[in-house]
């Protein structure tokens, strides 16, 4: 299985993308064992200090002195889901001007921090927010500090500026999503599922998009979501908490706070779906029939069993579905799970591609056919599942061992799960699942669900492929293929 958080665009330093993840291997190993028998009761680390401040900025600080860098996010609430008419494509193109300079630090001086300290400046934008990624020495995070309070309220926007980003989007949108054929039928799908819901289009936006910006959206666009109150400032990392705090007071304290308009979107799960998706591109000569099922938002109170389904459906060994169409029935060349995750909800897909001979009403059969199989659960034992709880928990331990992963963990749980707390009690949260619970969220959100039915064609099929395709299924299985 393959899980797919929110489609990012993402901005890249020179340095490379994103901060190095340090990982301690040794530390990892001689506590591994300690550190998932007392995860169940682990709360947030000694020193941790939250604090909202009088503008509505929200800020997190974990201090850990083995860390070798300060990790600094800014989560901004905002991302292509907020978008209205005019600012399609805005988000991101903000997260590119937002590098701009302000009117005390010139373009490049965020850069220029980070290479002269040795530390690493990303961003990314996603459906639901847009954040700005640091990692520096600490001797470098006072000047981070500043120079980010900076250009949340005293952005240099100009024409020039504009025009220069408006170039580097289109070209990121043209080799990213235009030239990259799945790419293309990712976004045409994500339209047609969604519909009018503000996931329907990727953070990226269009060519159009992108040229109907002007300075004045722009402006209005960062007045409007630029504000303390609509960010959450995490730092983790060797620092003095209470230091970090006092000095966060003091760059950002004064900082005016706005007054936005409710930001939040519906639930996935509030749509209607259509029932059946046809889409076609130029992709290999095969076709893909696939069953989507929406799942909830990030706060609903299945998320920690669904967690552990969608690890136990592919997420480390084998894939229940992928066993059932390829080796069990012979039925598909390829076929596995997808999920897309959302913070408003997300979407699971059973799918099997298979060479262009047979029809559409065949392969949504042997599709039920493999889903009803699974629905009965010989799949599932204690074993599996344990396995699966292990696996999500060290991936959990594993972030521990690092300040950027920690910093967007916090991040991540106050946004996603309205509670930043959430960061810390996940072993726990995971380890109270069940096999009745991994039972009951798939029943109640695949398998006694209504999916939406996708049928992918190619657009050229070989002339060979389309006369004599049909006798894979009986000559495969003789020639030792799948």
């Amino acid at each position: 299985m393959n899980t797919l958080t929110q489609p990012a665009a993402r901005s890249t330093s020179p340095r490379g993308r994103g901060g190095t993840r340090v990982v301690r291997c040794g530390a990892l190993l001689c506590l591994a064992g300690a550190l998932l028998a007392t995860a169940a009761t682990a709360g947030p680390p000694p020193g941790y200090v939250s604090e909202r401040l009088p503008n509505g900025l929200t800020v997190s600080i974990l201090p850990d002195p083995d860390m070798p860098r300060v990790a600094t996010q800014i989560w901004v609430r905002v991302g292509s889901a907020n978008e209205d008419d005019q600012t399609r494509g805005f988000a991101h193109l903000f997260e590119h001007l937002m590098f701009g300079g302000t009117t005390q630090h010139p373009k490049r001086a965020l850069w220029d921090t980070h290479e002269r300290h040795g530390g690493d400046v990303n961003a990314y934008t996603s459906f639901d927010e847009t954040v700005y990624i640091s990692a520096i020495p600490p001797v470098g995070h006072a000047e981070v500090l500043a120079i980010e309070a900076d250009r949340m309220t005293q952005l240099a926007l100009s024409e020039d500026n504009l025009a220069n980003e408006k170039r580097i989007v289109t070209e990121e949108l043209r080799t990213s999503l235009e030239n990259d054929p799945i790419s293309r039928l990712f976004s045409e799908a994500l339209g047609k599922i969604f519909g009018a819901h503000p996931y329907s289009l990727t953070p990226l936006g269009t060519q159009q998009d992108i040229a109907a910006a002007t300075l004045d959206y722009a402006r209005e666009f960062y007045a409007r979501w630029y504000r303390p109150d609509n960010a959450h400032l995490v730092v983790v990392g060797p620092v003095d908490a209470q230091a970090t705090l006092a000095r966060i007071r003091e760059t950002f304290g004064a900082l005016p706070a706005g007054s936005l308009p409710p930001s939040d979107v519906p639930a996935v799960t509030d749509l209607a779906f259509p029932e059946r998706i046809a889409l076609k591109e130029d992709i290999p000569p095969v076709e893909v029939a696939a069953l989507g099922f929406p799942l909830p938002p990030a706060t609903h109170p299945d998320a920690a069993a669904l967690r552990v389904a969608l690890q136990l459906l592919g997420g480390g060994g084998v894939d229940p579905f992928e066993d059932e169409m390829v080796r069990v029935r012979k039925q598909a060349i390829v076929a596995g799970t997808e999920t897309l995750t959302a913070r408003r909800g997300g979407l699971l897909a059973f799918y099997a591609a298979n060479l262009p001979y047979r029809r559409e009403q065949t392969a949504f059969r042997h599709l039920e056919e493999a889903r009803s199989s699974l629905a009965s659960f010989q799949w599932l034992d204690a074993e599996r599942l344990a396995a699966a709880k292990r696996a999500l928990r060290v991936a959990d331990l594993r972030r521990s061992y690092s300040a950027e992963a920690m910093a967007s963990a916090i991040g991540r749980a106050a946004w996603w799960e309205g509670d930043e707390m959430r960061a810390f009690d996940s072993a726990a949260r995971i380890e109270a699942v069940t096999e009745d619970d991994v039972r009951r969220v798939l029943r109640a959100w695949v398998f006694d669900a209504r999916p939406v039915r996708f049928y992918v064609q190619p657009e050229k099929v070989p002339v060979l492929v389309s006369m004599f395709g049909w006798l894979y299924p009986v000559l495969g299985p003789l020639m030792g293929g799948r």
